[in-house]
């Protein structure tokens, strides 16, 4: 485990194979839980309880690195047991964690097959039967991830979904209360020769223009909170995403201002005229 994971000791030792045989009762402290227990002392060889059982300490973490941040890391709040000294305390978890290191990236498939197939033997499991334990490598992590991040953008895209409906449906209830309101600017117009095309194209754009400069506003607020984050974590601000977005916009104006368009273009001249 030290070697694996990398870990270096302040003070004192770490477990030897006759503390785990023995399921000794001896603790290795992290840094931050040895400096609040102990403070200024050394902890080496003092006893502590833990779970009820009496426990000597024989060495302590150093500091471990930590990716993000400042302020205490939760690794140096640990304490760590031989294994077998574990289950004496927690007879109840039965599961076991192994971890590996191999020495070169090009060994890593050999190294995979091996622990299967020693994994396997140990575990008498037969030929035709599936594995009873699972794997995990940085592949695993890497594909786990992805699909986290695939399910929250197809979350996102649900919920961005839904906004655009719902700011269509009152694009075009604007746009049909506009063309209620200019019923007679429409009959004066189409009395004095404006086809159903032009009245059609004039509202189409009035709608398209008005989802634009919401679009845009909302793209400048957008990109004001990604730069705002970018200070604090690391981000991307992707222009071809800022164009799907404004397109996006105009496309909702185009598809929303179509039925007021078409209600303003089909309005008899007559009946518009005399629209009070």
């Amino acid at each position: 485990m030290k070697d694996v994971y990398e870990l270096n000791m302040k003070d004192g030792r770490f477990f030897s194979d006759g503390d785990q045989e023995r399921s000794a009762n001896v603790v290795v402290l992290g840094n931050d839980t040895a400096d609040d227990l102990f403070g200024t002392l050394s902890p080496i060889g003092k006893e502590v309880t833990i779970a009820g059982m009496v426990f000597t300490v024989v060495g302590v973490m150093d500091k471990q690195k930590q990716a993000f941040g400042g302020g205490k890391n939760p690794e140096d709040n640990k304490a760590f047991f031989p294994v077998t000294t574990f289950h004496k305390i927690h007879p109840e978890i039965l599961d076991y964690w192994i971890s590996l290191k191999f020495d070169d990236q090009k060994n890593k498939t050999l190294v995979q097959d091996e622990l299967e197939e020693l994994l396997r033997r140990r575990r008498k499991v037969a030929n035709e039967k599936a594995d009873n334990f699972a794997i995990f490598g940085t592949d695993t992590l890497t594909r786990l991830w992805d699909q986290i991040t695939f399910g929250l953008f197809g979350l996102m895209l649900s919920l961005s979904a839904v906004g655009l409906l719902v700011g269509g449906v009152g694009v075009m209830n604007i746009m049909l209360v506009s063309v209620t309101e200019r019923t007679r600017e429409i009959g004066v117009r189409k009395a004095i020769g404006a086809s159903k095309q032009v009245i059609l194209s004039q509202f189409t754009l009035e709608a398209i223009t008005l989802c634009a400069v919401g679009g845009i506003i909302g793209v400048v607020f957008g990109s004001a909170i990604a730069l705002g984050i970018h200070l604090v974590f690391p981000s991307l601000l992707s222009a071809s995403w800022i164009a799907v977005a404004f397109i996006s916009s105009c496309a909702i104006g185009l598809v929303f201002g179509i039925y007021p368009a078409w209600k303003a273009a089909n309005l008899n001249p007559i009946d518009a005229l005399r629209y009070e």
